[in-house]
């Protein structure tokens, strides 16, 4: 197989840097997005990969052209992963709207710029992968992840659609959904940041973060290796391209049991009412 070009954003931390590592080892070319470019530490600094300073809050035009510009120099994108993102964590009552608007911006509308500007050419190409990171998050909801858990949806609802749009041109698109993963993302909660502002009686979403941070039951190194599994058709994923959600952890697989369970109860009570609204 000839070398993918690989885009990737939040590539600095976490899955982001983890799967632009292991990428470069396959051999294949990374051109990987940071708030700042001296967030990336030195192993990548000085890799072949190639390193973008952006916000994922950037303007349409930015992005666009950070998208074009990358398909000039090196004639295509093969595969986009839209992995930068974060949690503002706390009950609905202690978010503020400005809070939120500033979680969306970064979960969905950074995540939407960079697809919406990617689609033109891989349809031109005729081909291409699109790799959402949703979350375990983005299927069930719980207390004191309302708006990070709505930023996931979205994403969800998106991409489901999407999917259907971008068949005919040959462009695959996938929805990585991990649990809980021993990375940083849970840290800043932990120590009191992206939090909303306290209010009594509502789960202390920072201490039960902090008691988690450190033990997290999902291996990002493995994770990344099945995102590129996934992505190129082999090992664990051989057989598995047409699907379009690959839900990650085995947390993350009791989440999606527990919501289809969910979803079976409401079907089975609410037959007769859905029924009873038709002309």
């Amino acid at each position: 197989m000839a070398p993918l070009i690989w885009f990737i954003t939040g590539g600095n931390s976490g899955f982001g840097l983890l799967l632009a590592q292991h990428v470069l080892a396959k051999g294949d070319t990374v051109i990987a997005t940071a708030r700042n470019v001296a967030k990336f530490p030195k192993a990548l600094q000085t890799s072949s990969a190639v390193l973008v300073q952006i916000e994922m809050t950037a303007s349409e035009a930015e992005i666009s052209s950070i998208i074009d510009n990358t398909v000039e120099k090196h004639g295509r994108i093969d595969v986009l992963v839209n992995n930068a993102g974060f949690g503002h964590m706390g009950a609905v009552e202690e978010i503020s709207s400005q809070e939120v608007r500033y979680q969306f911006d970064v979960n969905f509308f950074g995540l939407y710029n960079f697809t919406r500007a990617v689609i033109p050419h891989m349809r031109k190409q005729g081909s291409g992968v699109i790799v959402q990171l949703s979350s375990g998050a983005g299927l069930l909801g719980g207390p004191g992840g309302a708006v990070y858990c709505a930023s996931k949806f979205a994403v969800e609802g998106l991409t489901e659609s999407m999917a259907l749009e971008l068949q005919p041109f040959g462009i695959r698109v996938h929805l990585v959904e991990p649990g809980i993963f021993r990375t940083d993302f849970l840290k800043p909660a932990a120590e009191g940041r992206n939090l909303g502002q306290k209010k009594e009686g509502y789960v202390d979403i920072g201490s039960a973060m902090g008691a988690i941070h450190g033990s997290q039951p999902g291996n990002p190194q493995l994770g990344v290796e099945r995102i590129y599994e996934l992505v190129t058709g082999t090992g664990m994923a051989a057989g598995l391209q047409d699907q379009l959600r690959m839900p990650m952890g085995s947390d993350c697989y009791g989440m999606l049991k527990k919501k289809v369970a969910m979803l079976s109860e409401t079907i089975e009570k609410f037959e007769k009412i859905t029924a009873s609204t038709d002309y």
